[in-house]
């Protein structure tokens, strides 16, 4: 279940550096850096794809986005079927309805690697990822970020930006040569948030599950 959780959070974190990007900033990192300090909001659509090393499709969802800095954001998948994840600044949480259980965690611990503290909004960019140019592609520029830290779930990250600047697409590559490809639209950033998106207590009944610090207060 975590892996998912890893990687929605590598998206969130990464959707908060990506959008709004404007061409012509003198590095990758520097462009990602200044974005990440000017985006405080964001909110957007996604569909996402999965593909196992023979490039066969494994999975596909959608469902909607929201982040507000310091350390929140709500990643609510509604179709096949819903499953919520929810970072709520001390804890990170994912509910399935459909199996009726909570899986908890400390948020510190659980996204410990690199994107959990660009999302937290601390750190510089190349303090976490090497960070590369990836040039044009599919009519987008993309940015590469390949994480610093060996223990990390992922291996490799890419942003697409579109002509205007604005956030396309977000690429996850595992370790285990899967890619988890985001597509992205109605993004808006800097819009008012209810704080309520990021608050979540468990539904009656259903089994709640703590791993890591999730227990206790």
């Amino acid at each position: 279940m975590f892996r998912t959780l890893t990687f929605a959070a590598a998206a969130a974190s990464l959707l908060v550096l990506g959008a709004g990007a404007r061409a012509g900033a003198p590095k990758p990192a520097q462009r990602l850096d200044h974005l990440f300090s000017q985006t405080h909001t964001l909110r957007a659509h996604f569909s996402e794809t999965v593909q196992n090393a023979n490039a066969a499709t494994v999975k596909q969802s959608s469902g909607t986005l929201a982040i507000a800095k310091p350390g929140r954001f709500r990643w609510d998948y509604t179709k096949p079927y819903r499953q919520l994840i929810i970072a709520d600044g001390s804890k990170l949480w994912l509910y399935d309805p459909g199996l009726q259980q909570v899986t908890v965690r400390g948020e510190r611990h659980a996204l410990a690697a690199g994107p959990a503290a660009l999302l937290a909004g601390t750190g510089k960019v190349e303090d976490q990822f090497i960070v590369s140019d990836a040039g044009e592609h599919d009519g987008l520029h993309w940015i590469r970020l390949v994480p610093r830290d060996a223990q990390s779930d992922y291996s490799a990250m890419q942003i697409g930006l579109d002509k205007s600047g604005e956030l396309g697409q977000l690429v996850l590559e595992s370790k285990l040569d899967q890619t988890t490809r985001i597509v992205f639209t109605d993004v808006e950033r800097n819009v008012k948030l209810d704080d309520g998106l990021f608050r979540f207590s468990p539904p009656k009944g259903a089994d709640v599950v703590h791993q890591g610090n999730g227990s206790g207060g």
